[in-house]
């Protein structure tokens, strides 16, 4: 059948091709079975990109003409299929028709599930638009404290690069959300990997959430099913970046010339002491202090990200920080402290300064507490666990895997210093 436009537009009906002939034992090439009507397949081709599916019109095969792609003879029941064939193109083709008018753009399998009454009247919605009224829902979380400010920041960070990437890759500004598709976020995953030059987990987590608003577009009826349920999610497993009591002093011992530089770092000694991230730390007041029984000082507070409580003793150095800032407190904050990405770039300074060569962000305060600063020194992990407010200590046993595996490094590098100083050792028989 003739195409609407050249090379984009194509609507094809075909029988399916099965085994139809078996040999004997005798030897000869016999029919499989006798013939029986089969239900019509549909093919509709859109720039290339093709989608097959069943028409639900039956023929008897005897009676199909591939080439013409209709029934044979002027029976009744060929001329019935002939007319169903020429309504259900042209439903295909009012679809067609209507969507480009509407929406600029249609896929196959759009107009697949319109046939088949899949989709809804809430499909004319885009991705962007959706990432965006989802974006101003987590604001609400973030005023009611439901959510870390920082996280939802992310989430416009996905939106803001999901949005280039359709501008460089599709030409668009936008897409529906029933045209998302596994093989968009593959290619959004390799736009995150080249442009950003980032590792596969931090391109993982812009797909992570790009998956989380489709499948809240699905739950909420907005597309017939959740498109990228089958994408294939992996993190690459590391050990946590933390530093030794050696580059932590470095830190600490360093004189800074720059005001910047000196609040960033106090912010960072402030974590290494607490083992609090930065968005817990930003939203840290007065009212998380409680005197308890033992006359001890110390941060209660429920962790933004998990809701979970932390309960730390506001130790000697934390308690240096805070009152160096007394005077300097805004918006009731404890600390002067600077968006999460700044504070990134400027720990980066830090490290070089300071001659530390690691990729020292906020988070590695935070690892830095939970090995140098307590489980190296005997704190048992029930209570890091406890004061680095985890869920489940399963996520603190990372830490202790570290630890151990250090310990042994060290333990086998002494090890071989050693070798050989049994020959200065007269060991003499009694």
């Amino acid at each position: 059948m003739e195409n609407t436009t050249k090379n984009t537009f194509a609507v094809y009906f075909f029988l399916k091709k099965r085994g139809e002939k078996k040999k004997k034992n005798d030897g000869k090439i016999q029919p499989k079975t006798i013939w029986k009507k089969k239900n019509i397949q549909c093919r509709i081709t859109i720039n290339g990109d093709p989608v097959d599916f069943a028409s639900f019109i039956f023929v008897d095969p005897q009676k199909w003409h591939s080439k013409d792609q209709n029934a044979i003879g002027n029976s009744v029941e060929s001329q019935d299929v002939n007319t169903a064939l020429i309504d259900f193109e042209k439903k295909i083709r009012d679809i067609y028709r209507e969507s480009m008018r509407k929406r600029g753009h249609v896929s196959p399998a759009y107009i697949r599930d319109r046939l088949n009454g899949k989709v809804t009247n809430k499909t004319g919605v885009t991705l962007i638009q959706y990432f965006d009224d989802y974006n101003l829902e987590l604001k609400k979380l973030v005023k009611l404290k439901e959510m870390d400010d920082e996280t939802r920041k992310r989430y416009v960070r996905t939106r803001d690069r999901l949005k280039a990437f359709l501008k460089k890759e599709y030409k668009r500004d936008d897409i529906y959300l029933d045209e998302v598709d596994v093989k968009l976020a593959n290619g959004f995953y390799l736009y995150i990997r080249e442009t950003t030059k980032s590792g596969n987990n931090n391109a993982q987590k812009h797909i992570e959430k790009l998956r989380t608003i489709i499948t809240d577009a699905w739950g909420n009826g907005y597309i017939p099913n959740d498109s990228l349920i089958r994408y294939n999610m992996h993190y690459d497993e590391s050990d946590p970046t933390y530093l030794t009591w050696h580059e932590l002093k470095r830190i600490m011992h360093k004189k800074f010339h720059s005001e910047r530089l000196e609040k960033v770092r106090d912010m960072f000694v402030f974590a290494c002491f607490t083992g609090m991230a930065y968005g817990d730390i930003r939203s840290l007041t007065e009212e998380n202090f409680n005197l308890m029984n033992d006359d001890n000082e110390w941060i209660d507070k429920d962790r933004n990200k998990t809701k979970v409580k932390a309960e730390i003793i506001f130790s000697d150095i934390p308690k240096l920080i805070i009152l160096k800032y007394k005077d300097q407190r805004i918006n009731n904050r404890l600390i002067p402290i600077i968006s999460n990405q700044k504070s990134n770039d400027y720990l980066k300074e830090i490290a070089t300064l300071c001659k530390v060569n690691k990729n020292l962000t906020c988070h590695v305060a935070r690892h830095t507490f939970a090995t140098t600063v307590t489980l190296t020194e005997g704190v048992p992990l029930e209570t890091v666990s406890k004061m680095l407010g985890h869920k489940n200590i399963s996520t603190t046993q990372i830490y202790a895997k570290v630890v151990h595996e250090k310990l042994t490094k060290d333990a086998n590098e002494w090890n071989e210093k050693m070798q050989g100083i049994e020959n200065e050792f007269n060991l003499q028989n009694q």
